[in-house]
């Protein structure tokens, strides 16, 4: 159940799908099959695409000695029945940290296969907990009251830079915005450093999208739940739960 500001209660097994195995070695061999017929049979420009079509082929192929499934704790979907597995794709199993759902967004631990959401207290070295949204939502976005770096109460917020590629939480931003929650929120311990790792968020714009990377889970998913009908994920702000109150 995908609770508001709180961790899913529940808890999922992982599972072996056999079935998987199946339908990735045909994914897999048929990517083959089409790298090998450019290479061979056009040959010349026809290289270049060969190889792109090989990395598909070889990770998916890889990826049979692990046909692990598992249900989302936070929503239900299926983690980990991709039929094609690219290197940058993690590979679902009984001991995995940090596997992203791609439906509700939520991070989960299997651990001797039982999965559940990653603590709130979670704080990775470098910002990498992502989302992606439009870069028009970027002006709209609800950044919460909290310091994105501690989880302790705001007292300033960082001004993003204007620049319309690049980096826009770095040394162009500056700390002096009113903790409102319209920019991201930091205590008066934290964020005063001008590059995006110390800063544990980093915000990358390409024309026409926004990828925030955070370090401090908790900041994450706040940021998720508040934001759900602008970013990229399938579970809406609608399909949320309250916490159920004290008691019950």
């Amino acid at each position: 159940m995908l609770l508001r500001g709180r961790r899913s209660p529940d808890q999922t097994e992982v599972r072996r799908d056999v079935a998987l195995v199946l339908r990735r070695a045909l994914v897999g061999v048929s990517f083959a099959a089409a790298s090998g017929t450019l290479a061979l049979a056009v040959g010349g420009w026809a290289w270049a695409l060969a190889g792109v079509l090989a990395i598909p082929a070889a990770f998916t192929l890889a990826s049979i000695r692990r046909p692990f499934v598992a249900p989302c704790p936070g929503c239900g979907s299926l983690l980990g029945a991709s039929l094609v597995q690219l290197p940058d794709e993690p590979v679902m199993g009984p001991h995995v940290h940090d596997h992203r759902c791609a439906a509700c967004g939520i991070y989960v631990d299997a651990s001797g296969g039982t999965v559940r959401e990653v603590p709130f207290r979670r704080t990775l070295e470098s910002p990498g907990f992502e989302v992606g949204f439009g870069a028009a939502e970027l002006d709209a976005l609800a950044w919460g009251d909290a310091c994105v770096r501690c989880g302790q109460p705001a007292t300033r917020a960082l001004r993003l830079s204007a620049r319309e590629a690049g980096v826009i939480s770095g040394h162009e931003a500056t700390l002096d915005a009113p903790a409102e929650g319209h920019c991201p929120g930091y205590c008066s311990a934290h964020g005063g450093a001008d590059d995006p790792q110390t800063r544990a968020l980093v915000l990358a714009r390409t024309p026409g999208r926004v990828t925030a990377q955070f370090s401090l889970y908790a900041a994450y998913r706040v940021f998720l739940d508040a934001n759900r009908d602008r970013v990229d994920v399938a579970v809406r702000s609608g399909a949320m739960h309250d916490p159920p109150a004290v008691g019950d």
